[in-house]
């Protein structure tokens, strides 16, 4: 490589930096996680089980709130 001039030795470079930033911006895209948000906000579907869920824990509190204030038996 000592014989490529330092012109042709960047211009390499610069071509093996963009291969690799498209690598970079590809996995990112494909795997982060930000992208969903907000993907479920007018899916019908997903809101009724949130709703179902809300139910259950409401369901849940009460049933703790009920089995803590019993007083212990002796």
């Amino acid at each position: 490589m000592a014989n490529v001039s330092l012109e042709k030795r960047v211009e390499i470079l610069e071509t093996k930096l963009d291969k690799l930033q498209g690598q970079v911006r590809t996995e990112r895209k494909s795997k982060d996680w930000r992208r969903t948000i907000g993907a479920f906000t007018d899916d019908e579907g997903m809101q009724q089980i949130l709703r179902d869920a809300m139910q259950l824990r409401e369901a849940d509190r009460k049933k703790a709130r009920s089995v803590s204030n019993r007083k212990p038996q002796r």
